[in-house]
């Protein structure tokens, strides 16, 4: 695998992800993508993954929503057959591509990474939780969830869900434990004191 391979890689997704369908959603867009990707060579990088095992996990986050082209709920079934369908016709090894989709269905929620990779691509794919980006970020993806899952919340039932997302939820590399739990903890500390303002 080479740089141009992940190139026409991200191409491909990209294509998909501007597509009619999934270009009007507010978080889960080519953005959002092309972050995660950004995430998983700054996180592969920091606990010493080797450049060529972190391309096979960023290939996985090229493809990791692009089926949101076809479905919402359950995108990650769709993500993993777009992911085999593309990679078989290239110079991938079958224990690779089975690799590149286990990262992929690791990240369906509650995340349940098996391996190093997988769980890489997880906290790549939280990594916003532990940043300054939080609350934005959680704006887009509430709009999203009115506009394609009809959930509606008040500010409030908004909030509490969000505090007990982030309460129960764990990163799982040490990039993760060390950095971005100390800026979701923030971030945590934040919701609690919308809820206490009110």
């Amino acid at each position: 695998m080479t740089a141009m391979t992940i190139n026409s890689i991200t191409r491909y997704c990209s294509d998909i992800l501007q597509n009619d369908k999934c270009k009007h959603l507010p978080f889960h867009n080519f953005t959002h993508t092309q972050e995660v990707i950004d995430n998983v060579f700054l996180i592969a990088d920091a606990i010493g993954i080797p450049p060529k095992e972190a391309d096979v996990i960023a290939i996985a986050a090229c493809f990791h929503d692009t089926g949101y082209s076809e479905t919402y709920n359950g995108h990650e079934e769709v993500s993993k057959r777009l992911a085999t369908e593309y990679l078989e016709k290239g110079d991938f090894s079958e224990v690779e591509i089975e690799r590149i989709c286990a990262c992929i269905e690791a990240t369906k929620m509650p995340q349940n990474p098996h391996d190093m990779y997988a769980e890489v691509l997880c906290d790549a794919d939280l990594f916003h939780l532990g940043t300054s980006n939080f609350l934005y970020r959680n704006l887009l993806l509430r709009k999203e969830w009115e506009l394609f899952c009809n959930i509606a919340m008040t500010d409030e039932e908004w909030q509490l869900f969000n505090i007990k997302f982030l309460e129960g939820q764990q990163f799982k590399t040490a990039y993760g434990k060390d950095v971005l739990e100390k800026g979701k903890q923030e971030n945590l500390n934040k919701l609690k004191e919308l809820i206490r303002i009110k």
